[in-house]
């Protein structure tokens, strides 16, 4: 209980909750069961969106091709069920191993050149939405296959089946930076590279790892948002930027990598979404749910650097014992990077 309450998502969380009841009772729409099933399904689409992010910014770099990849795997998706009658399982799969494919173009030309990630993410994700948008003449993709509607669209009350995959995905990310060598490799490089390298840690293989991976969550976002809007667009991911960025943020993810909370991200996403939602319910235009965001990011780095100074000044060392030279030994915390024991 005390480690949940020092996170840094812990305060905004129980902000979120008491305004939410408070607004319950002023506003019976925000309370309502379909209200708080819009806020679920929207927080799971964010959720995988932030994760995708979360992904690079272990490394201590960063993607601007999550919408790109997006874009053109929700393409791929409808192209491949609607034009060329394949099983929608079969389109779905080869959505999933383009984004991987792209995201592991982004990480080897990344790793290869030493461009910055801002750049080469910038220009391959500009692109791959000009691919989406050619594919289709910007007319999207409306025959979708009833199992996307049904997981976009079902629920129980107000539980969204879309939460499904997003927790098992938050499970997953979580469970391999804590346990796999690869995962907790990926925060060792993010956490102190040089360190890391001595390790014989390499830091190119991370980054290729770490891109490659946020190409497969942004494509199994993209579908999950094709149940949602019920077509698949080329539009998709265009206003993704922001979300991407705030989610893992908000919830913890260090810009300078080392700490990745895939929890955090997940609470951070349903905080993000039905500070939204209320924005909306109460009639605030577009441009200061915007600004809201922007805040929150704002707010979630300044809370974040000044959790560092306090843990700097309490004599407290950021990492944490368990990794070698020759191998991984105890795991540490989830999220976090374990620290360096240099020979």
């Amino acid at each position: 209980m005390n480690r949940l309450a020092r996170t840094q998502w812990a305060p905004l969380l129980a902000a979120t909750v008491v305004a939410g009841v408070v607004l319950s009772f002023t506003t019976k729409q925000f309370g309502s069961s379909f209200n708080v099933y819009t806020i679920l399904q929207t927080a799971a689409v964010y959720a995988v969106i932030g994760l995708a992010q979360m992904m690079v910014l272990a490394v201590a770099d960063m993607s601007l091709a999550v919408g790109g990849i997006a874009s053109l795997a929700t393409i791929v998706t409808g192209n491949l069920y609607q034009v060329q009658h394949w099983p929608i399982g079969a389109a779905i799969g080869a959505a999933l191993v383009l984004g991987l494919g792209c995201g592991l173009v982004n990480g080897v030309v990344i790793a290869a050149t030493g461009l910055s990630g801002f750049i080469v993410t910038l220009a391959t994700g500009t692109a791959f939405t000009g691919v989406a948008y050619g594919i289709t003449s910007s007319i999207p993709y409306s025959n979708i296959a009833s199992v996307l509607t049904s997981l976009g669209q079902g629920r129980a009350a107000f539980f969204s089946y879309l939460l499904l995959p997003a927790i098992a995905m938050t499970l997953a990310v979580g469970a391999g930076f804590r346990w796999l060598p690869t995962g907790r490799a990926l925060l060792a490089v993010g956490g102190n590279k040089d360190a890391a390298v001595l390790s014989g840690i390499s830091q190119k293989r991370a980054i290729v790892t770490a891109h490659a991976v946020s190409g497969l969550l942004a494509a199994i976002a993209a579908v999950l948002y094709i149940g949602v809007l019920q077509s698949a667009t080329p539009a998709t991911g265009s206003d993704w930027l922001i979300i991407s960025f705030a989610v893992p943020i908000i919830g913890g993810t260090a810009l300078v990598g080392g700490e990745a909370p895939a929890s955090g991200c997940f609470v951070a996403a349903v905080v993000l979404a039905a500070i939204n939602d209320a924005l909306i319910v109460l009639n605030v235009n577009t441009e200061a749910v915007q600004m809201a965001e922007g805040l929150l990011i704002f707010a979630a780095v300044i809370a974040g650097k000044l959790g560092q100074g306090i843990r700097t000044g309490s004599g407290r060392s950021p990492q944490r014992p368990g990794l070698g030279a020759r191998g991984f030994g105890k795991a540490a915390p989830d999220g976090a990077a374990p620290g360096l024991g240099l020979p």
